[in-house]
């Protein structure tokens, strides 16, 4: 509501009290003054509270009672309208009587019916502001100054003149209908009879004017109906400006203070700055040796101790002023306060042993000095012209700065902006200089002010890389999930020096120590706030929602909320998830929450923490499916159920395993036919090859294939001693079996090389995590050192070799059949090659010339000769020697660099000696245990 239209409801209420008396609660006893009927009778309500009258009266000639009844009830009046129906024959008196329904109490009322002796336009006050409204009301006396209750149905007519011929109206009427009043309805009064009236072109009783301009106007009433005399009225109604000061008074300065006031007037309730000097305002003080003003600006100077007023006054209205009271006195307290620049309001830091303050936020610091005087203790008003320093001591100036504030802020002298820029402790110190009379010589007022800047505090996230500015929680009837919240910043020293609140206990509680609980479904904020600083805080939204669904994940099973985000903690739940597995070869480990805790803080995961985890222990390859179950019946009628399964594969380790036998190509021998752990290549072994030769490897264990969507791969990388990849630089050839893959390895560099071999499945539906195992052989592609000569051995087994190599160099082997000698390449480190075929052997006999020959037709390279024995006894000297490379070597590069390790030779003697015979070669059984049989040997 506008104060234009309050005004006007005020006034109008003000009038309506000198007319009626009878707006009580209950009905009383009273006098009622109407005029005869004219034009139109006249009409007064008679206005009751509580009860149910009925109504009657003497004299119907003269008065009409019209009961009315309320809308609760058409048989229960409470207010009567009466009517002066008779013209005037002289002054009548009649009675109207009110019986209460209920307890028979009567009300008397005396109605007097007279002439209208005389009208006065009533009005309070007789100013009107600008754009305001004034309502305008006639009284009417009898001719013993008696007040008429009502007026209601009289015709009367309104003027307004401007009080000087010449002048513009500075009035307007406002018809009733368009004013503020008919909002009201008839609340005031029968103000549809007098809208009747200004519809029919003639005016009521009541008149609402509305000021236009500046000035005086002259308003006049008559009364329009026939009377024994003219009735007629007329005031006086002045419209002004209203007006304002700033700074508003009263306003207490120091000596030598300019004051600049600020002049605003008032329209519409907008107030708006009077551009200054005016030459409709004129200023003066009312004791010119305290201060003077100047006359136009309203400029004002503190001479002296004391009090004045500043006066300035509207020159278009005569005695339209404002006045602000101006005192001069001497300050004896200052006092610094702090304000986060970012607020508003009245959230002042006030003065304190210490402030602490947010790094990297700006505030204001507020100076005030404050003057006790005989009437109390008031700030004094800053101005321009106070000898001001608010500074830093000097320690302080290497993590903060002080401003001077924005020339658009009023009164900016008693102002600074502090920035504090990083963490440490400094201190404020303010001085005021002030004169305390007309001499030169100065006080000094001084204050200082400690305080520490502190970081931000905010929350800690406790995983890498995290900016979660929300934290989802789990719920389910009787399951409350607990979550630690932690939180840096603030000058904390210890974690009691946070207060921990939660906007919204019922969805999630907080403890001291940071831990909250999620009680229900729902959003609650969670606040941290430094206990030395109220507004140095930080804010976290806690979700609490019922899990939608679950996931398993290997190492990592978690919970899902209804929003598809995973939770930050349900570990709560973990003790009502049933885990079980469709095979019995994978077992459900029953272990510790503390064992399960180091699992799973060992492995990271972009899904959340576990709600619930197990171990699982597959003693043997093959397939299952795992389920976990979450069932909580809080009550019969509130069950929650949620649950999940995995397809889950155990697999035995990768492992490599040699599938060709180098027995008869200079290389070791092992069975074939029993591709086992026993003869598995592990990265420790070291597998030496003759260049140009080759090896056949298998691959046992590692993941089979998951499913036709999940992609399978089987991949072999070959590395150098650089760590390179050097695939290119060996013979590698992938064969399909029966069993499988077999790789056929060959060497084409003198070099050794690593060789890693790759079996599993890759990432695909419900196959979240790729499952690829490894193993790796290491391969050295050489030639031998030397070579050792194995007689008479049909398999050249590892231990074969080691008895061969370390072994005398005549050797005693029976004569008479046929033995077989082969040889095999060793390397500078001891150890046998796997195949050496790529070099050519010639065997040489030495001194035996009959006791043995070579058996050409015989053997499947030239690394193995078979030599028969004659039935002779001697010495005979057998003779290795690599000279040459087979037609895989022909290259001449690799036949020159290869050329200094021909000639290497292995030579072995053997004794031939006949067999011993025994004899007889047949078993006798004897009885008797004195029996004796002679033997022969030969």
């Amino acid at each position: 509501m506008s104060s234009s239209t309050s005004f006007l409801i005020s006034s109008l209420i003000l009038l309506l009290l000198h007319h009626t008396t009878s707006s009580h609660p209950e009905i009383a006893d009273g006098d009622i003054l109407l005029p005869p009927k004219k034009s139109h009778a006249v009409e007064y309500r008679i206005h009751g509270g509580d009860g149910c009258f009925t109504w009657s009266w003497d004299d119907h000639d003269i008065l009409v009672v019209l009961p009315e009844f309320n809308s609760s009830s058409q048989y229960c009046s409470t207010s009567a309208r009466l009517k002066s129906i008779a013209p005037y024959s002289g002054r009548k008196k009649t009675t109207v009587y009110a019986t209460d329904f209920h307890n028979g109490t009567i009300v008397r009322y005396r109605v007097y019916v007279d002439e209208i002796s005389r009208i006065e336009i009533f009005n309070n006050p007789l100013k009107l502001y600008f754009h305001g409204f004034a309502p305008l009301r006639v009284r009417a006396f009898d001719s013993e100054d008696n007040v008429f209750s009502s007026l209601v149905g009289l015709r009367f007519m309104w003027q307004m003149m401007p009080e000087t011929h010449g002048l513009p109206r500075n009035l307007v009427h406002v018809p009733l209908k368009d004013s503020p009043l008919s909002d009201y309805g008839g609340f005031f009064g029968d103000s549809d009879i007098q809208v009747n009236l200004e519809e029919s072109g003639v005016f009521s009783d009541l008149c609402v004017v509305k000021g236009t301009e500046i000035g005086v106007s002259i308003v006049s009433v008559s009364l329009l109906e026939s009377s024994s005399r003219y009735l007629k009225d007329e005031i006086t109604l002045t419209v002004a400006e209203a007006m304002s000061l700033d700074p508003p008074s009263p306003v207490y300065v120091l000596i030598g203070a300019v004051v600049r006031y600020t002049l605003k007037s008032i329209r519409s309730d907008t107030p708006r700055v009077v551009s200054l000097p005016s030459p409709f305002h004129h200023w003066s003080a009312s004791n010119s040796s305290v201060a003077e003003v100047d006359g136009e600006t309203g400029t004002a100077r503190a001479l002296s101790l004391g009090a004045t007023q500043v006066v300035v006054r509207d020159t278009r209205i005569l005695g339209q002023m404002q006045i602000s009271s101006l005192h001069i006195v001497l300050p004896d307290n200052l006092l610094l306060f702090l304000r986060p620049l970012y607020l508003c309001g009245d959230c002042n830091i006030p003065a304190a042993s210490r402030w602490y303050l947010v790094a990297g936020q700006r505030y204001i610091i507020h100076l005030k000095a404050l003057s006790s005087t005989e009437t109390g203790t008031h700030e004094v008003f800053i101005t321009a012209n106070d000898e001001i320093v608010i500074d830093l001591a000097h320690w302080g100036q290497f993590f903060c700065d002080i401003l001077p504030v924005s020339v658009r802020v009023a009164n900016k002298n008693k102002y600074r902006i502090l920035i504090a820029y990083s963490s440490g402790s400094g201190k404020l110190i303010a001085t005021l200089a002030y004169r305390t009379g007309h001499g030169i010589k100065k006080e000094v007022l001084k204050v200082s002010q400690e305080f520490t800047v502190c970081d931000q505090v905010e929350f800690v996230k406790e995983r890498a890389g995290n900016r979660f500015n929300r934290i989802l929680l789990p719920w389910v009837p009787g399951v409350y999930q607990e979550f630690q919240l932690k939180a840096s910043g603030g000058c904390a020293v210890f974690p009691s020096h946070y207060k921990w609140l939660s906007l919204d206990e019922a969805v999630v509680s907080v403890s001291a120590s940071g831990i909250v609980r999620a009680r229900k479904p729902g959003n609650a904020t969670i606040r941290v706030v430094s206990i030395f600083d109220s507004l140095n805080y930080d804010e976290m939204v806690i979700e609490v929602s019922v899990p939608s669904s679950m996931i398993i994940l290997p190492i990592f099973p978690v919970d899902l909320a209804s929003s598809g985000a995973y939770f930050h903690a349900c570990d709560a739940f973990g003790s009502y998830i049933r885990w079980k597995t469709e095979s019995e070869s994978f077992i459900i480990v029953n272990t510790t929450l503390r064992l399960l805790a180091v699992r799973l803080n060992s492995s990271s995961s972009s899904y959340g923490p576990a709600c619930a985890s197990t171990l699982i222990y597959p003693s043997g390859p093959g397939r299952t499916i795992v389920h976990a179950t979450l069932n909580r019946e809080n009550r019969p009628s509130e069950s929650y159920v949620l649950n999940v399964s995995l397809r889950a594969a155990a697999y035995s380790p990768l492992t490599i395993h040699q599938a060709s036998n180098g027995n008869r190509f200079g290389g070791y021998w092992f069975d074939t036919a029993r591709i086992g752990s026993w003869n598995e290549l592990g990265r420790s072994d070291d597998v030496n090859l003759a260049l140009g030769t080759y090896l056949d490897v298998m691959l046992s264990g590692g993941p089979e294939r998951w499913g036709d969507d999940v992609e399978f791969v089987e991949t072999v990388d070959v590395i150098d001693e650089g760590n390179t990849y050097a695939k290119s630089r060996i013979f590698l050839d992938r064969i399909s079996t029966v069993y499988g893959n077999l790789y056929r390895i060959g060497c084409k560099s003198l070099e050794p090389f690593s060789v890693i071999f790759r079996r599993g499945n890759l990432m695909g539906e419900e196959h979240r995590f790729p499952a690829v195992s490894e193993a790796e052989m290491v391969l050295t592609c050489s030639y031998p050192s030397y070579i050792v000569i194995i007689p008479d051995a049909e398999l050249k087994a590892h231990q074969v070799i080691r008895s061969a190599r370390g072994a005398e160099r005549t050797v005693t082997v029976a004569n008479g059949r046929e033995i077989r000698m082969s040889a095999v390449g060793i390397s500078n480190s001891d150890m046998a090659f796997a195949n050496s075929s790529s070099f050519i052997l010639r065997w040489e006999l030495s001194g035996c010339e009959g006791l043995a020959t070579f058996d050409d037709s015989k053997g499947y390279s030239s690394w193995e000769r078979f030599l028969k024995l004659q039935n002779t006894s001697g010495r005979c000297t057998v003779r290795s020697t690599i000279v040459g490379f087979n037609d895989s070597l022909s290259n001449p590069d690799l036949s020159m660099l290869l050329g200094s390790y021909v000639d290497l030779t292995a030579a072995i003697q053997l004794q031939l000696v006949s067999p011993i015979r025994v004899s007889p070669e047949f078993s006798l059984l004897f009885f008797s245990p004195v029996a004796r049989l002679n033997i022969v040997g030969c």
